[in-house]
């Protein structure tokens, strides 16, 4: 009798064929409910190989015996013969069973990154192991209005977990991108490339409030801890600390070698809760460049309640350094932000922003002392590496000395810290422009547009893309639908015929001042710019507009502004030629003389 006959006969093939059946059946079933009781991801695993093992036992056990009406008994035929086959069977089985041990059980593909068996994608970027992403908790307050104190604890609660050795977490500006989005905590997490989630919801109610907070590992999709909290108002610093310590406890294992887990601590800033409220709102109009106005306000009747608030005082300086930029001219702001930051430093001098502040603040004298301004914002960057605004405003000021190159590293730095930094993304689309990387620039502009990001820098934008053939993109940025017909027909005839002189342009330009289209807040030009689009060259290189000139004198287009008076005026007026002298000249640029320079 033939091997095969005899499988048959002895209902190996059946007992095989049915043991397989079920184990499949049973494997879809453990699938579904291990997760439903947050079984470990390990369970599953453990389960699928006892019931591998059960296999090469049930087909000997099939071969070995015999049902008969008597019972179970042992197969009468020739014991040699059956033992053999018997041990032939079991090392076959185990023989695959070692070829396969050390190979994956699975495709890649198929296994979410950072899950065990999973190679390293050759695309993106796979998880981090120690890394975490803190969304932005749910306001359940009867109050819509309490949103922000949400965000202020998911932020709070973010600050205080960066400063956990070991771990990585994800910028604010990328996980605050997922609020009111509905995708699941496993593809938030893929596509931050973060290993755990940390969510929840915040509810107040006066004096009161409850947060319930839950950490979930994303990879293996399951939750680790989770945890809610009735607290009086009072306690809200208090929570933050048992929150992030719960959380490094819960990651013990992933974060250290060491037998117990980092001990974390949060400070009580202040003990008035009223400034808190009011500063977390606050921070919230400023991060969103929301009424920085009357946020300026909110700013000051926080240190008004608490005068001994540092950070009340990092965001009243904050505030008044960039409102300026964005409009504003309701106050001095610059004596403002120059008192606020100094207090702020007073109060603790760890602090990074101050000197970043400070740093802006030297913006307003011309020419600009770029050498103190530079050692400002190094100030600010050694005591926060992570602090995105200083290396955007730190390049941005190479971007006014010329040296595009530092400005691409700064910049660089800041969107990876800040995936989602709109302005860094467009002021590296400007850096990119400036130093002649036309098409690349162009394509990072662009990806603001969709996010409703136009306002920054546009105006540097519109005669690249008029030269390459985007002329109605350009028009449109340019605002040529509101524009005034006087300003817009003469700005028309001369981007379309180069050699046609414009008389009167500077009285042009100052009798549409007040324009909306030439308004910082509103519009996307300013005075130097149409100008220069005019041809009034010398004009343009004595127009003083502190907060938002500059950048201008690097413009390619048109390309004879190039080492024209005008340009070199600005140049000398800021103070750009000055530092040259005493630091160094930028690649493109070199003396010509004791007084004069050329760039290429």
């Amino acid at each position: 009798m033939s091997l095969l006959d005899e499988l048959k006969r002895r209902n190996v093939v059946k007992v095989g064929a049915a043991y397989l059946l079920v184990a499949w059946l049973v494997v879809q079933g453990a699938s579904i409910g291990f997760p439903a009781f947050d079984a470990p991801a390990w369970a599953l695993r453990v389960f699928i190989l006892v019931l591998l093992l059960g296999f090469p036992i049930a087909v000997v056990m099939a071969w070995m015996l015999e049902l008969t009406p008597d019972g179970i008994k042992v197969e009468g035929a020739p014991s040699g013969n059956k033992t053999m086959v018997g041990i032939a069977i079991v090392l076959a089985l185990l023989a695959v069973a070692w070829y396969y041990r050390g190979q994956p059980t699975v495709r890649a593909s198929a296994v979410p990154a950072g899950e065990v068996g999973a190679k390293a994608p050759s695309g993106p970027e796979p998880a981090l192991a120690k890394s975490i992403a803190v969304l932005p908790f749910l306001n359940m307050s009867t109050d819509a209005g309490n949103q922000f104190f949400a965000d202020g604890i998911s932020e709070e609660l973010l600050n205080v977990l960066v400063k956990v050795p070991d771990l990585g977490v994800a910028s604010r500006t990328s996980s605050f991108a997922y609020k009111g989005k509905e995708l699941g905590a496993s593809e938030i997490a893929r596509e931050l490339k973060v290993s755990y989630i940390l969510e929840g919801s915040v509810r107040k109610a006066g004096d009161k409030v409850r947060i319930t907070a839950q950490l979930i590992d994303a990879v293996h999709d399951r939750h680790l801890w989770s945890e809610t909290y009735d607290r009086q108002l009072t306690d809200i610093f208090a929570i933050q600390d048992e929150i992030a310590n719960a959380i490094v406890a819960a990651l013990r294992g992933s974060l250290t070698t060491a037998k117990t887990a980092p001990a974390v601590k949060v400070r009580a800033d202040t003990e008035n809760m009223q400034a808190y409220e009011l500063y977390l709102k606050a921070r919230e109009n400023f991060i969103a460049r929301r009424e920085l106005s009357a946020t300026t306000g909110m700013f000051q009747r926080v240190v008004q309640l608490d005068p001994k608030f540092a950070r009340g005082w990092e965001g009243l300086a904050a505030v008044s350094a960039v409102a300026p930029s964005w409009g504003e001219s309701d106050r001095d702001y610059s004596t403002l932000a120059a008192q606020a930051a100094d207090r702020a430093l007073e109060l603790d001098p760890s602090l990074s922003m101050p000197w970043g502040v400070k740093a802006q603040i030297r913006e307003g004298t011309w020419p600009i002392d770029f050498a103190g301004q530079l050692a400002d914002y190094e100030k600010a960057i050694a005591a926060d590496p992570r602090n995105a605004t200083a290396l955007l405003w730190r390049g941005i000021t190479w971007t006014k000395l010329g040296f595009f190159d530092r400005a691409l590293a700064d910049l660089d730095r800041a969107v990876a810290l800040e995936p989602n930094y709109l302005n860094a993304i467009r002021h590296k689309a400007l850096a990119l422009l400036l130093s002649g990387k036309v098409e690349e620039s162009i394509a990072l502009y662009e990806t603001g547009i969709p996010k409703g990001f136009v306002y920054s820098r546009t105006e540097n934008f519109i005669l690249p893309m008029l030269a390459h053939g985007r002329r109605p993109e350009a028009l449109l940025l340019m605002g040529v639908g509101t524009m005034a017909p006087d300003l817009r027909d003469a700005l028309l005839t001369k981007l379309d015929h180069p050699e046609t002189a414009v008389a009167g342009a500077r009285a042009l330009v100052a009798r549409h001042a007040g324009d909306p289209e030439l308004q910082t807040a509103t519009g996307n030009l300013t005075q130097s710019h149409v100008l220069l689009w005019l041809g009034d060259y010398d004009s343009a290189g004595t127009a003083d507009e502190r907060v938002t000139s500059g950048i201008v004198a690097w413009d390619r287009y048109p390309p004879t502004w190039r080492n024209s008076p005008g340009m070199k005026h600005k140049l000398e007026a800021m103070g750009v030629a000055a530092y040259w002298r005493a630091k160094g000249f930028p690649p493109q640029c070199h003396p010509a003389g004791a007084t004069d320079f050329n760039c290429d």
